[in-house]
């Protein structure tokens, strides 16, 4: 990592030794980050900030002028490892509120409290727009938050320290963004891992306010863009690293597998046995000339065009591709990630909508025809005769 922290040292007389003194960390650390082998803790990074007067871009990014880079200026093993350059401005702004909110209430720390109001006063990212949803208004948390710890007398310490159920929650935040996909920290996964804490002030002035937690937690996984499965991060981060894009797919919830594995099934038992070709599941890659890499639900290539499976991805577009929407899924997206496989070279897209129990058929002159469990879908263009009822696809209940 490039930074500024040695001319800032040096322009203030300080030695390592003294800087590490001031910043309660070892000499040995202060040395690590300044010769770039060590990304400072966000904690760490912001009184840093906080003790030369200057902003974290400043110091730590001083050539691309960001907190949070592009994908493809960074590399693969940070937007796996650091969370450091995770973070968005909008979450980095969040931190900085929550630190002024401190200060205005005369504190020497940042708790969950805090975090919470710095989420509200942002006012523009996810977890603000949620917690309005919910009737979390900033009189009324600032009014409980102040019932809670009172005022404090206002003498700062070199830097506005974060109490260790912070640190925990800042911890949280990088296992949502895992969850949610995210090569990204941004506020939509502060605001889950604040309702991880729950012991935490945050979780207890929420309740004040006759939030229901868990629903809040919902809604926030509902709105929340969902990105790639964190299992092939690093097929993802590789392709970054290239410059190029990942259209992968999100998680997938428990009816949409079992549909997913049956529309597999029937579909390779007719393809099977007439050796059509190959059908696969599992948001297989294949990869595009320009470098991404398209990674559909499920997929189909005819046989002329792939004679032999590869034993990575196949550098071709497939004939055939299936998305299935999950439960954590908006529909728009879906149908902007169909169309996008079509102007690729896809020539049949179906979107399947378990909620709707409907199916969607794309075709590469914007033609699209919606079936329901009265219809059978025919793709003839590719599968002669093939026929499957759309009643098929559901999952079967039980008695």
């Amino acid at each position: 990592m490039k930074n500024r922290l040695r001319i800032l040292r040096t322009e203030h007389n300080w030695s390592q030794a003294e800087l590490a003194e001031r910043l309660g960390v070892s000499r040995q650390t202060i040395n690590a980050i300044e010769t770039g082998k060590y990304d400072p803790s966000l904690p760490l990074a912001f009184q840093i900030a906080q003790l030369f007067d200057s902003s974290i871009e400043e110091i730590f990014f001083p050539e691309e002028g960001a907190m949070f880079l592009q994908p493809q200026s960074l590399k693969a093993e940070q937007l796996l490892k650091s969370p450091f350059v995770r973070f968005t401005p909008k979450a980095v702004r969040v931190i900085e509120l929550a630190q002024e909110e401190s200060r205005r209430l005369g504190h020497n720390f940042v708790g969950t409290e805090q975090i919470l109001i710095g989420l509200i006063l942002e006012g523009t990212g996810i977890a603000a727009e949620v917690l309005r949803t919910f009737g979390v208004t900033l009189e009324n948390t600032r009014a409980e938050v102040e019932k809670i710890i009172g005022r404090g007398y206002g003498i700062f310490s070199v830097g506005i320290p974060f109490t260790p159920k912070t640190k925990l929650m800042l911890d949280f935040a990088v296992e949502e963004s895992d969850t949610l996909g995210h090569y990204y920290i941004d506020t939509e996964s502060l605001l889950l891992a604040l309702l991880r804490v729950t012991d935490g002030l945050a979780v207890k002035v929420l309740k004040k306010q006759g939030v229901d937690l868990e629903h809040l937690r919902l809604k926030v996984l509902e709105v929340a863009p969902r990105g790639s499965d964190i299992q092939i991060g690093k097929a993802i981060a590789a392709q970054i690293k290239k410059g190029g894009q990942y259209l992968g797919e999100t998680p997938i919830d428990f009816t949409s597998g079992e549909i997913s594995a049956r529309f597999c099934a029937l579909l390779f038992a007719w393809v099977e046995p007439r050796k059509l070709g190959h059908v696969i599941g599992s948001s297989t890659g294949f990869q595009l000339p320009n470098g991404d890499v398209l990674a559909p639900r499920i997929s189909f290539v005819l046989r002329d065009r792939l004679k032999r499976a590869p034993r990575v991805y196949p550098e071709l577009v497939p004939d055939l591709v299936v998305e299935i929407k999950s439960a954590f899924d908006q529909f728009a997206p879906l149908q902007e990630k169909i169309q996008r496989f079509l102007e690729l070279g896809v020539q049949v897209g179906l979107l399947i909508n378990p909620d709707e129990r409907t199916l969607a058929v794309y075709r590469a002159n914007n033609q699209v025809t919606e079936l329901t469990d009265e219809d059978k879908l025919a793709i003839p263009e590719l599968l002669p005769e093939w026929e499957l009822s759309i009643s098929q696809l559901w999952p079967p209940a039980f008695k």
